[in-house]
């Protein structure tokens, strides 16, 4: 026999020359070591190991069998697969019989599933997801189009092998270190990363890469997974990865508590458990992204010191060594792994705790919380809950350590937090913190004396200046006053003095809270013009003005305090409500989103909560403004169909929609905010571009003008410029959406060229002669050329 290919399953192989018994388990001939419980018996066919060695390499896929153990395997990527069930969807067929030796040494197997298999299992009643194996791990799809995506073909489904659901979780999700992969979705990928102790490490160019070691030929290595799970992946390797910087740029470390730990030589290295081979563990990764791995140890690692016996764990960032092994099992940590750090690195941990650590007494139910160096004990959990502590991770500390720590906060006019070097001063009945020693001097602190207030003192007080409160800017003459929430600056002191700021006391703030406050004045705040009776109330960013007193309280400003700002600053105020505000017509219950600058009512709740409005705040405005409210969205708005992933966009008064997210990018929406609309107001959206709209192709330099309802082409900018177009917008509308566009010209339709005052009149494509000199629409001279006469 001079080939194997083709032999049943099952069918017996001899080599003459070798002396082996084969069996074809899936088209590929596997090796007995045994002949014992019946495997070999029948007659076998003679040929050679050269006829052997030129066969299949691996079974095919979904092929089984079954050894010595009785333990029957699904064959995945050359990979024998324990079955722990045969139960439907899982089809075992007819296993082969083979020696437990066979699948043991995995002669002609794959020790792992070979990358790109696709399976499947069902849990119970659960089917779960498809999943390709990848690195002798598997990826799981969230959908089919990701399936497609990844490069499996629209066929995929056909090459789906069914395993039992243990065997699935079997398998495991971590693809082996040094796996290429590359996010896929809708054409658009990722960069290139490899896996590294279950983390992704991006390259950022192909010389990263090959500096990595996967030599000039490492784009045919990557293996395309879904953008989805690319994202999703964490960035930092698991604990006892060894890395280092690409061509020797760096020390060689190891993650130790999600931390980098770098080694100072080899013996360090031995030291810390990583053995004499350590140097064949050591995965080069680019020095970008060694550096920008994190250094500090995870609280809760139970760490060694180097050759010696010391232990300890790390809690609030800190070395807090422990006495005894009855201590340390005492705090709950035996069962922890142990990582040996060296010694260098354990003596340069602080052993300070770091503020904002929550600990617990080893010898009780006390829990505290670490302010300022400071233990400051929670007398119930509501109190621990409501200083933010709730869902912080528990440390447990020794009672002799929990004893040791500093109980006692001072207090005074100058503030700071409890145990804390925070320190704050009291500004507009606020907390403002100071993140320097300089700030609190400019700001004219530094003889004050500091007053410590509890952590829960502390975290009440507000973080918002309050509004009418007059501010300096530390070392400058700048001031101005706070006014919904906002820097509203002084130019000068007539402006100061007009806005009623002359007597009220100076608060100097340092330059950096200056610099970080908002300038947008807060919605639902009632300002006045200063010098004048003029009030509005700012909603969405813009200035609403009252006309009357009945107007202002009807829309429920008349119990808010009054914000006089400088006549400046009033008349720069925009009058233009933002998109996405949520308002409601005063005195009624009618209420609307502004979406492009148009008001888009909604006629139930149900059209309210489901465009995203639900918890938006609500925001009153007068029956005059609302009445007067545009209703035409704004071209070049992106808006949303409420509950669905219909997109489109405003483009000459018309809804075009977007088929694909490429077409949506395409034509320069991208990132545009979406604006969610009723299905309802989507629905009734004209969908017939205005005339004299200029439009675009995505993606090219075409240029046209909506004319009659038709695409009238500009063949140079001379054109457009003369036809009038040349000062309006651009709005880019989709390939398909431009192909399809009609180039006929409407009936009834006025056109002329720029270069003669005759009006035209279009009638079944043809032109006549009229008299007419509004709503006539100018076209290039060779396209009305093109027209023929009637």
């Amino acid at each position: 026999m001079t080939d194997v290919r083709g032999l049943a399953d099952g069918t017996l192989v001899h080599t003459t020359d070798t002396g082996r018994i084969y069996k074809m388990v899936g088209g590929a001939p596997v090796w007995q070591a045994t002949c014992n419980d019946n495997i070999c018996s029948g007659t076998p066919r003679p040929t050679t190991q050269g006829v052997i060695n030129a066969g299949p390499a691996t079974p095919r896929n979904a092929s089984s069998a079954v050894d010595q153990r009785g333990r029957v395997y699904i064959f995945v990527g050359g990979s024998p697969i324990w079955q722990d069930s045969c139960a439907a969807p899982v089809t075992c067929g007819t296993p082969v019989k083979i020696s437990d030796w066979s699948i043991d040494a995995r002669d002609h197997m794959n020790q792992v599933p070979a990358d790109g298999s696709l399976v499947q299992a069902k849990d119970g009643s659960t089917d779960l997801p498809v999943a390709m194996t990848l690195g002798g791990a598997l990826v799981r799809f969230a959908n089919p189009q990701e399936v497609i995506d990844v490069g499996q073909g629209t066929d995929w489904a056909s090459r789906v092998v069914a395993i039992s659901a243990v065997s699935y979780n079997r398998i495991g999700f971590i693809p082996t270190d040094g796996t290429l992969v590359q996010g896929t979705s809708g054409g658009a990928s990722t960069a290139v990363a490899m896996y590294l102790g279950g983390a992704k490490i991006p390259f950022a160019n192909p010389q990263e890469v090959i500096d990595a070691g996967y030599g000039a030929g490492w784009a045919s290595k990557v293996r395309a997974i879904p953008s989805r799970h690319f994202n999703t992946l964490p960035t930092v390797p698991a604990d006892g990865t060894l890395l280092q910087g690409s061509n020797g740029s760096t020390p060689v470390a190891a993650m130790i508590g999600l931390g980098r730990v770098n080694f100072g030589s080899p013996q360090e290295v031995i030291d810390a458990g990583f053995g004499t081979d350590w140097g064949s563990k050591v995965r080069a990764i680019p020095a970008r992204v060694f550096n920008s791995l994190p250094t500090q140890i995870m609280d809760g690692t139970r760490i060694k010191n180097g050759a010696l016996t010391a232990q300890a764990v790390v809690v609030g960032g800190a070395k807090m060594p422990f006495t005894s092994l009855e201590e340390l099992n005492g705090s709950g940590y035996g069962d922890r792994p142990v990582w040996t750090i060296p010694t260098r690195t354990w003596d340069a941990l602080p052993t300070k705790i770091a503020d904002g650590t929550r600990i617990k007494n080893a010898g009780s139910s006390a829990q505290a919380a670490i302010i300022g160096g400071a233990k400051v004990p929670f007398t119930s959990i509501d109190e621990l809950i409501a200083a933010g502590y709730g869902n912080r991770p528990l440390q447990v500390v020794p009672t002799r350590v929990w004893d040791a720590l500093p109980n006692d906060i001072g207090d005074g006019v100058r503030i700071g937090k409890a145990g804390d070097t925070d320190q704050a001063a009291v500004v507009g009945g606020a907390k403002m913190p100071f993140i320097s020693m300089e700030e609190l001097e400019s700001a004219g602190y530094a003889d004050d004396r500091l007053h410590i207030l509890p952590a829960r003192v502390w975290d009440a007080l507000p973080g918002q200046i309050g509004d009418g409160t007059r501010i300096a800017k530390a070392g400058t003459t700048s001031e101005a006053a706070i006014i919904g929430g906002a820097k509203v600056e002084f130019h000068t002191m007539e402006e100061l003095t007009a806005s009623g700021y002359k007597d009220k006391p100076r608060q100097v703030i340092p330059v950096r809270v200056w610099d970080g406050l908002t300038a947008q004045i807060r919605d639902s705040t009632r300002i006045v013009k200063a010098g004048t009776t003029s009030e509005a109330a700012i909603v969405g960013g813009a200035k609403i003005e009252f006309h009357t007193m009945a107007e202002l309280t009807a829309s429920g400003y008349g119990d808010k305090p009054r914000q006089t700002i400088p006549i400046r600053v009033w008349d720069n105020l925009s009058e233009q409500i933002a998109d996405g505000t949520r308002i409601v017509k005063a005195g009624t219950t009618s209420e609307a989103a502004i979406v492009g600058g148009a008001k888009i009512e909604f006629h139930t709740m149900a059209e309210l909560t489901a465009s995203g409005y639900g918890d938006k705040p609500r925001q009153t405005i007068p029956i005059r403004v609302w009445d007067n409210l545009n209703e035409q969205i704004a071209d070049g708005t992106r808006i949303v169909k409420a509950g669905t992933t219909s997109e489109a966009a405003i483009v000459g008064g018309a809804k075009i929609e977007f088929h694909t997210m490429a077409e949506l990018t395409a034509s320069g929406y991208g990132d545009k905010p979406r604006q969610t609309i009723p299905i309802r107001v989507w629905d009734n959206l004209n969908e017939q571009i205005a005339d004299g709209t200029r439009i675009m192709k995505a993606g090219t330099t075409s240029e046209a003008a909506i004319v009659g309802g038709a695409k009238i082409e500009f063949h140079t900018m001379a054109e457009l410029t003369a036809s009038g177009y040349g000062d309006k917008p651009r709005q880019t509308i989709p390939v398909r959406v431009w192909d399809t566009l009609s180039g006929q010209i409407a009936d009834g339709t006025y056109v002329k060229s720029p270069d003669s005052a005759s009006v035209w009149l279009i009638n079944a494509g043809r032109r006549t002669a009229a008299q007419q000199s509004t709503n006539v629409q100018v076209i290039p001279a060779r396209v009305l050329n093109a027209i023929p006469l009637s």
